[in-house]
């Protein structure tokens, strides 16, 4: 359980007045609501220094109805899904004659507002690229009618090859090519022109649980009821589920142990990533255009750090004294005490040259030894 101290803990104590505090572990697990939100905040500010900071266009590409239970039942077809949209929105790009390669960004959710099996890839993409002679050119505009049909063609073709080549399979392939002549739905109505605010977009999408807390409105023992807004209608539903049917549909959504939530292609992939960002930054249009993918980088906040920004209190001063605590024992429950100050404090080295830092690590060494057992 997320922050119950029979988990292990970081305990602190006050060097004026020893008042003590036990910080809990968190379970570090993207499928709880709080250590979800810090895992995707410690992604943004990675992915900000490796985006581009150009706008961006969110897509959202989705499958019908008959497609979820053959999904669901074999969830290697997702690593497919994100590998057909990024062909598909690659090769409607190149046939309206640009050869422009855009980096692109996809993450998969499994879940729609009701908690049902819904798969459905959310693309990021420069509406930009580079050309096969190292220019930069804009993309403004996207042919979503010829998208559509390209993440259609190229979805069914590789289930097509993936399934058993039976004849059931082969009419069911044929059946929602021509149940859906207009291909499959690709949204793509969100644009945003800042790198950050793309990549907490997108980030949103990767590691939030499939229902938030607070719509959560009653357990009693045995049934969940819950809320959501309908898509179609727009409207609030509240729905009242056996609490194992509840759980049953949440574990559903679990992703399978090493599968990869976000994936790369175009100028973001692995291979080609490094040299698009060499070209980029001898491209003089780019660079006056917005210098601060090179130069400005981002730092992941600390613990403390992001206590003080959510709840504006300092965690670790001292409720009684208002001073700063020290870090004081980690318990782990399987490796008992792995630090202990009295035992594992490190030795504060004075500096000659400077008497102010003398006086202060002086000061220093007092609170610690003080610390020590007699």
């Amino acid at each position: 359980m997320c922050r119950d101290p029979l988990n292990g803990y970081a305990e602190y104590i006050c060097p004026c007045c020893c008042e003590k505090k036990k910080v809990a572990f968190t379970c570090k697990s993207r499928f709880c609501t709080s250590c979800g939100k810090v895992y995707i905040d410690k992604w943004v500010d990675k992915t900000v220094k490796d985006i581009f900071d150009v706008p961006h266009r969110h897509l959202v590409f989705t499958i019908p109805r008959q497609l979820r239970d053959v999904i669901f039942m074999d969830r290697s077809i997702i690593k497919i899904m994100t590998d057909c949209a990024s062909r598909a929105t690659v090769e409607a790009l190149q046939i309206k004659g640009t050869d422009s390669i855009p980096g692109i960004l996809t993450v998969v959710h499994t879940f729609g507002r009701d908690l049902k099996f819904n798969p459905h890839v959310h693309m990021l993409m420069t509406e930009g690229g580079l050309t096969s002679d190292n220019r930069w050119i804009d993309i403004p505009f996207l042919p979503y009618g010829l998208l559509r049909k390209k993440w259609q063609y190229h979805l069914l073709t590789e289930l097509k090859a993936k399934l058993t080549k039976t004849m059931e399979n082969s009419r069911f392939i044929n059946f929602l090519f021509k149940k859906n002549t207009k291909g499959f739905y690709v949204n793509g109505e969100s644009k945003m022109t800042s790198a950050r605010y793309a990549a907490g977009y997108i980030g949103r999408y990767m590691a939030r649980p499939a229902l938030a807390e607070h719509k959560i409105i009653r357990y009693d023992g045995k049934t969940v009821t819950f809320w959501y807004i309908d898509h179609t209608t727009k409207r609030k539903v509240v729905k009242t589920l056996e609490a194992k049917d509840f759980i049953r549909l949440l574990i559903d959504h679990i992703p399978l142990k090493g599968f990869k939530m976000v994936r790369h292609y175009g100028l973001y992939g692995r291979r080609s990533k490094t040299t698009s960002m060499q070209i980029l930054q001898v491209c003089k249009r780019f660079v006056q255009m917005s210098f601060e993918f090179v130069t400005n980088f981002t730092h992941s906040l600390s613990w403390r750090q992001r206590m003080i920004k959510s709840f504006g209190n300092d965690p670790l001063l001292c409720s009684k004294c208002k001073e700063e605590m020290l870090l004081w024992k980690i318990w782990h429950p399987q490796y008992g005490i792995i630090f202990d100050l009295s035992r594992d404090g490190p030795f504060l080295e004075e500096n000659k040259n400077s008497q102010e830092n003398h006086f202060e690590n002086e000061r220093k060494r007092h609170i610690q030894l003080a610390l020590f057992p007699a």
